[in-house]
């Protein structure tokens, strides 16, 4: 079937963050960062899962920020005694190897899924994400695990219990109850009527948003159809002119995010356009995906978002296991 290995490696996550619950990477790389300014930097939904990472730091008072590896050699003057997470499933990317270059800091934590990699070699501590092979292009399993990592090593540096084995194992139990159920239909059924779409906006707010990035990435390297992330917020300030009937809106929905996100979608009405929600219910719009506790819901909202662009591929007769010019790192 087209897809095959991506979907395996979506289905094996809830196994992959029991790895990291039984593990001592979180309070590792807590230990490594703490008291230091933080610059997140990767490439694509590596460089997500940093901006993910920048914003839990910095809810606990933490100096954090994202950077795009390849913009690395225009935006570093103010990072030279910062602490670099460069961030990489392959640990082999030449453009977050070469910001390296550029940044030379003090100290680097490779979050990575290859600790014999060129990045670790280069590392002062390596964390490995424990994620296991990863074959498919579009990554899956090294981004949930990356993000759970510092989701939990932020919560730890802010002294707070939310997150942890605990909850990390409620939240595999969830996701994967949620997998071996029939509701992964409402997905695959969602995914046949968004595969015709000119364009999907998917918007979020706070953590909704670098979510809101990786699914849309993860839409286009899957199923070739135009998707772009956006803040809730912001998408009102000009984009939304690009709704029509044509299109589609996806909101990322938790209830702190709810009033924000719901805007955009209720523009959407008059627009014509197809709308669906991930997480908690909005607007009255049908859910997408498994229920799950606050602590680790980003994982099940990427879970959806990976599980949705597979089927629009699959839809669109795209084999995702390996999109057109596309390789495993750049």
């Amino acid at each position: 079937m087209l897809g095959s290995r991506f979907e395996s490696e979506i289905r094996e996550q809830p196994d992959v963050w029991r790895r990291i619950a039984r593990s001592d990477a979180s309070m590792r790389f807590a230990g490594a960062v703490r008291g230091r300014r933080l610059l997140f930097v990767g490439s694509g939904s590596s460089l997500f899962v940093g901006m993910l990472g920048a914003l839990a730091y910095r809810r606990r008072g933490t100096l954090a920020r994202a950077l795009a590896a390849t913009e690395a050699r225009f935006d570093h003057g103010a990072d030279r005694d910062a602490c670099v997470i460069a961030l990489s499933q392959s640990g082999r990317s030449t453009d977050l190897l070469d910001a390296l270059d550029v940044l030379a800091p003090p100290t680097v934590i490779a979050l990575t899924n290859d600790p014999s990699s060129p990045l670790a070699a280069r590392a002062t501590l390596v964390v490995d994400c424990l994620a296991g092979p990863e074959n498919a292009v579009p990554a899956s399993k090294s981004v949930t695990a990356m993000a759970a990592i510092v989701l939990w090593a932020a919560a730890l540096s802010g002294g707070t219990s939310e997150r942890g084995a605990t909850t990390l194992d409620a939240t595999a139990g969830d996701v994967e109850t949620w997998l071996r159920s029939d509701a992964v239909a409402a997905v695959v059924g969602a995914a046949a009527r968004l595969a015709d779409r000119r364009t999907i906006a998917v918007v979020g707010a706070g953590y909704g948003v670098p979510i809101a990035c990786e699914i849309a990435l993860k839409i286009k390297e899957a199923s070739y159809v135009h998707a772009e992330g956006f803040a809730a917020g912001e998408f009102r300030h000009g984009s939304s002119a690009m709704l029509d009937a044509s299109s589609a809106i996806v909101g990322i929905v938790d209830d702190a995010s709810r009033a924000i996100v719901e805007r955009p979608l209720a523009t959407a009405v008059d627009a014509g356009a197809q709308r669906y929600a991930i997480g908690t219910r909005a607007a009255g719009l049908a859910v997408l995906g498994p229920q799950t506790g606050d602590a680790f819901n980003t994982l099940a909202w990427l879970v959806t978002g990976q599980y949705l662009a597979l089927a629009m591929g699959r839809a669109r007769d795209v084999d995702s296991d390996a999109p057109r010019g596309l390789h495993k790192f750049v």
